[in-house]
């Protein structure tokens, strides 16, 4: 499944410091044709006694390289007493009724409805999962919103690392290294179609009076010490940060995208 670009905005709003509070409860629907990141673009099945039917998720774990959730009960819909169509996508929202679509994805087979049959769905059938560059912590924060857990807005911080933080890498260290404060652009649809934010401050770190170690990789933390890495990247090629070498990028430069 992918992010709608409503919740795409609420998740970059975390780093603009703005809570996601998420929904007591969430709802799937069936649709007849795509709901693209808009939400608003498919037709959702219709027919006599037919509504949203709520839907509950395992806890975040390993899933396809990345990490996932299933739903983990059966999903049985209202009997339909007509031929109501096929079924090609699903859509999760955050209300039974109208609200805002959350996610959606193609059914990897399609769901015919004919006259007095029930859509259902199986346990483990309805599968989201994160594999980009955000940390193990941050996708499973944006997985437990389907599970009624808000994610407390941020103040982040640009961090250097030796090592893939998710994977016991060290944070650089030596005389006068300090994590440095970012500001993030509003949400905005790049041209993959995803929304992306990107850093509205040049970043300048401190000039080192002593090495700091080799930076290899680069991640946003939720604060400017402790915390929890939000968005970790490799850097390519590593850079050795000498003693007298002061780390700056450039305001923009720093993408961070949802899908």
């Amino acid at each position: 499944m992918y992010a709608t670009n409503y919740f795409e905005t609420a998740i970059l709003n975390v780093m603009k410091g703005i809570t996601l509070t998420a929904p007591s409860q969430v709802f799937i629907g069936l649709y007849i044709n795509n709901p693209t990141e808009t939400g608003a673009a498919g037709v959702e099945l219709s027919y006599s006694g037919y509504s949203r039917m709520p839907i509950t998720f395992t806890a975040p774990a390993a899933e396809s390289g990345g990490i996932g959730i299933k739903n983990d009960t059966q999903i049985t819909f209202p009997t339909s007493s007509i031929n109501a169509g096929t079924v090609t996508y699903i859509g999760i929202h955050d209300s039974k009724v109208a609200g805002n679509m959350l996610a959606y994805g193609k059914l990897t087979e399609e769901l015919v409805i004919n006259e007095n049959e029930a859509p259902v769905l199986l346990p483990e059938e309805v599968v989201y999962y994160f594999n980009q560059n955000l940390s193990r912590s941050f996708k499973t924060k944006i997985l437990n919103v389907f599970r009624g857990q808000n994610i407390n807005g941020v103040n982040p911080h640009f961090a250097l690392f030796n090592g893939n933080p998710d994977e016991g890498g060290a944070e650089l260290s030596g005389a006068n290294y300090a994590r440095v404060p970012l500001t993030f652009s509003n949400p905005k649809e790049a041209e993959s179609g995803q929304m992306e934010s990107s850093n509205t401050n040049q970043v300048n770190f401190n000039r080192p009076t002593t090495a700091w170690g080799t930076w290899n990789y680069s991640a946003i933390y939720s604060q400017a010490s402790n915390g929890e890495a939000l968005w970790v990247n490799a850097k390519t090629p590593g850079k050795e940060i000498k003693k007298g070498y002061m780390p700056t990028i450039a305001e923009g430069a720093i993408k961070v995208a949802i899908n």
